[in-house]
């Protein structure tokens, strides 16, 4: 592995105990990795993410990527990203590469099988990051996966950010679903409704 790779990620995982995040060498290691640019680590992530038995350590690779796909707008990382999320069981490691998976753009044809399945896990912490993953996506079928998840689920968080992303990818054939939870009895489930509704009004005219 390349030796500032190996020394950023030691940092990143690091276990410390201090009182205000300035002080932290994680912290600011997490700071750092959010500037990467360096598309020469992709190879050393990817062979991280198959050999490590370290779940920090995959967290760590997870938050890179998405840093790395977010300011470089380089599809690979996400490719890296949805190969590893089938073999992924830790539910912090899932929610950690499902977030960074949200941060890139994807692609026409994107394989986005994985982030289905994790949309019926039974942990609310996986099942809200594949729903926000499903952001930066051009496809009718993720359209289609997250209105039949809004329609079959009743748990406010699930259905905020349904909207939350709905808002982004979707288009007219989302309005009815978001105009029923403007009747809702939770102040964030109607906000967020209608400020879905405003965005893609907005693209749509």
């Amino acid at each position: 592995m390349n030796p500032y790779l190996g020394d950023l990620i030691r940092r990143m995982t690091t276990v410390e105990h201090v009182t205000h995040s300035d002080h932290s060498l994680s912290w600011n290691a997490h700071r750092e990795a959010e500037k990467l640019t360096d598309l020469s680590h992709l190879e050393d992530l990817e062979l991280l993410l198959r050999t490590s038995k370290s779940k920090e350590e995959r967290k760590a690779a997870y938050f890179i990527l998405g840093a790395l796909g977010e300011n470089t707008s380089d599809a690979r990382c996400a490719f890296v990203l949805a190969k590893q999320l089938g073999n992924e069981k830790d539910k912090y490691g899932l929610a950690v590469s499902l977030d960074a998976l949200a941060k890139i753009e994807k692609p026409r044809g994107f394989p986005l099988e994985a982030v289905y399945e994790c949309l019926s896990d039974h942990r609310w912490l996986v099942r809200h990051a594949a729903i926000r993953a499903l952001a930066k996506t051009c496809s009718v079928e993720v359209e289609d996966r997250l209105l039949k998840h809004l329609s079959l689920t009743d748990e406010s968080h699930d259905i905020i950010y349904c909207h939350a992303t709905l808002g982004s990818v979707g288009g007219e054939k989302s309005l009815p679903a978001l105009e029923l939870g403007l009747a809702s009895r939770k102040r964030d489930v109607r906000d967020s409704a209608a400020f879905a509704i405003r965005t893609i009004k907005a693209r749509i005219v």
